[in-house]
């Protein structure tokens, strides 16, 4: 997926990570109003508030230059606007924040899931337009479902976010070698060897072990 655009989603998306944890370390007023801004920048232009999904492109006027969504960015997002909205502590956005969350969760678990729990990677406004599976896809899957569960009580979000690690399991993860496999071809064979590349790395997998550690503790508490 090469640029179309001047600005790009993705950029915005993984720099409200940084500022999120940033501001966890530092409580900078700066920082935090940096944050602040950039919540809302996803919120009111990244995001289109009427199909829940992101924008991926976008030229210097925030007129969307792309016509295709990402699932896997998509469902991503939905934990990572949580979380920067409880570091922030505004009570209003984490409201806002949640609420949306939720219906992020709910349009990917309707459009963007396979039987199998399997996320795909992209679709338009016509449906799915690429069935591969890429492994950071799954990954972010497994916690945003698992974030909606705890943002609502719907049972059927835990049951995706257990069904979409149950695809990592018998699918991605590397019995043999370790780590995991780069994704899952529309067919259901591995797509290639790379384990390390420019875009392969034990980011989104190691924090989504992480995360969901953390996450269903949680939840065996409180249930």
């Amino acid at each position: 997926m090469g640029s179309q655009g001047q600005k790009s989603q993705n950029t915005h998306l993984h720099m409200l990570e940084a500022y999120t944890n940033l501001l966890r370390a530092w409580s900078d007023p700066v920082l935090k109003k940096n944050l602040s801004d950039l919540v809302d920048v996803m919120l009111s232009r990244v995001m289109d508030p009427a199909t829940h999904h992101l924008h991926l492109f976008f030229e210097e006027d925030w007129k969307p230059s792309s016509h295709e969504f990402s699932y896997g960015h998509d469902i991503e997002f939905s934990w990572l606007i949580t979380e920067a909205a409880e570091v922030l502590g505004d009570a209003e956005l984490l409201a806002r924040a949640k609420s949306e969350a939720v219906k992020i969760a709910e349009v990917t678990l309707k459009e963007g899931v396979e039987d199998s729990g399997g996320i795909v990677a992209e679709g338009n406004a016509h449906g799915i337009t690429n069935a591969y599976k890429e492994w950071w896809s799954q990954a972010e899957g497994a916690v945003g479902f698992a974030n909606a569960f705890q943002l609502s009580g719907n049972p059927a979000y835990l049951d995706a976010s257990l069904k979409t690690w149950d695809y990592i399991e018998k699918n991605l993860i590397d019995r043999k070698n370790g780590d995991w496999f780069i994704g899952i071809s529309k067919t259901g064979e591995v797509a290639g060897p790379t384990k390390i590349s420019f875009w392969k790395c034990p980011y989104h997998n190691g924090r989504a072990c992480l995360e969901l550690i953390h996450r269903f503790h949680a939840i065996r508490e409180a249930h």
